[in-house]
């Protein structure tokens, strides 16, 4: 068997043992039919593992097991495994599922395809407007392109945007999931021509027909011609394994012990330049300080706006940010959107002095500065007039109540 990737699965050490390549049949039958004693996120993986074995009969009581499971919704998190997700895409279409999951961080390139190809057409909608998946994976909008419950004017934004960013796929010519396209009928090959004295021969000597030779000839190229192929747009066949489809190397993604020398620096820098913006955006989500700190100075701001979503920014790597002039303004709002970092009061401080920060994000951080803060910013004249202005008026209003105290 395969291995198996416990701790990416989130299987605690307690229930390995049971689901094991080399437990027995029982106890992997129990966890089959959903009778292991976990939580559901633990469940729900271990139903997959026990599907990827390779035994027929453990991977239909999965299957099964997976279709009748009455909440699956709340079996995930953001920790979920690709593949998890694939397996749940795959044997539980769902439009409310597929809602939860299509936004998903770590859902495959494959799952998106699938969802694309079956969305509802307020689904549909969000997925055309997923700037981030649809640079991961452009083939989405092929698959929406042909679903019937997508609207031209969310193709249209879609389109517009992979244009613009160098990454849009062919879209085919007929739209409309499952449709046949209209093509002509294939021109039939020209009959063998029949030589009688090329047979008489041919008979005389024992050698085989000229004539059945040419047919059998014109059969195998016509097999070779007409043989079916995966439409565009659509998902290729489910694969019961645990393969990811990152191939980042490690120094990429280990956090280590310390700065790179400047050596190796340089060379992870030119390997993530060369990096298309979708992948660059999967190593986002995965990478360590290194790769998080190179790419969030990346010229395309979906992939700086990953390294912030990506919840694996540090406390002072969001402070670095926040007081980074050189950041999009929206990298900087999502910054300010993330609660964890908002109550670190130095981010608070290096966003509202930061001239990069949208003045509708600063002005509501200004009431939460102390007086010495309040000072400083009200002689920075590089923000907003609106922000120092608001400062002087409160550095004002404090030395007054201040006074009045004393």
């Amino acid at each position: 068997m395969m291995d198996i990737p416990w701790e990416k699965l989130g299987i605690p050490h307690a229930f390995r043992a049971q689901l094991a390549a080399d437990a027995p049949a029982a106890g992997r039958m129990q966890a089959a039919r959903g009778q292991l004693p976990a939580p559901a996120d633990v469940q729900l993986a271990a139903l997959y593992v026990c599907a990827a074995t390779g035994d027929p009969s453990l991977r239909d009581a999965a299957v099964s097991t997976l279709r009748n499971l009455p909440d699956v919704t709340g079996a995930l998190s953001s920790r979920t495994h690709s593949k998890v997700l694939e397996f749940l895409a795959e044997y539980r279409p769902d439009p409310r599922i597929d809602a939860e999951i299509a936004h998903h961080r770590n859902l495959n390139d494959r799952t998106a395809i699938l969802i694309a190809a079956r969305a509802t057409p307020l689904l549909a909608e969000a997925m055309c407007d997923d700037h981030e998946r649809l640079l991961i994976c452009p083939d989405v909008l092929v698959a929406l392109h042909q679903n019937p419950n997508t609207g031209a004017a969310a193709i249209e934004r879609g389109t517009s945007f992979l244009r613009m960013e160098h990454a849009l796929p062919t879209l085919p010519a007929v739209r409309g999931l499952g449709a046949p396209v209209a093509t002509s009928a294939p021109a039939e090959e020209p009959e063998a021509a029949f030589d009688l004295d090329a047979e008489i021969e041919a008979a005389l000597t024992g050698k085989p027909s000229p004539v059945l030779q040419a047919r059998q000839k014109l059969v195998m190229f016509d097999l070779d011609k007409l043989a079916p192929k995966a439409a565009p747009g659509a998902a290729p066949a489910f694969q019961f394994n645990f393969k990811s489809e990152d191939d980042f190397s490690l120094d990429l993604l280990d956090e280590g012990q310390g700065d790179s020398a400047p050596e190796v620096r340089i060379s992870i820098e030119k390997r993530i330049a060369a990096m298309p913006p979708g992948k660059k955006i999967k190593l986002a989500y995965l990478g360590n300080k290194e790769s998080r700190s190179i790419l969030l100075r990346d010229r395309n701001k979906q992939v700086a706006l990953a390294v912030v979503k990506s919840g694996r920014m540090t406390d002072n790597e969001a402070l670095n940010a926040a007081g980074n002039r050189n950041l999009a303004m929206d990298v900087l709002r999502e910054l300010s959107a993330n609660r964890e970092f908002m109550r670190k009061y130095p981010v608070k401080v290096a966003l509202v002095n930061n001239p990069r920060t949208p003045v509708s994000v600063a002005v509501a951080i200004v009431s939460q500065l102390q007086k010495r803060d309040l000072e400083t910013l009200a002689r920075n004249r590089n923000v907003s007039s609106v922000l120092f202005g608001m400062a002087e008026k409160m550095v004002r209003q404090k030395s007054q109540n201040q006074g009045k105290q004393e």
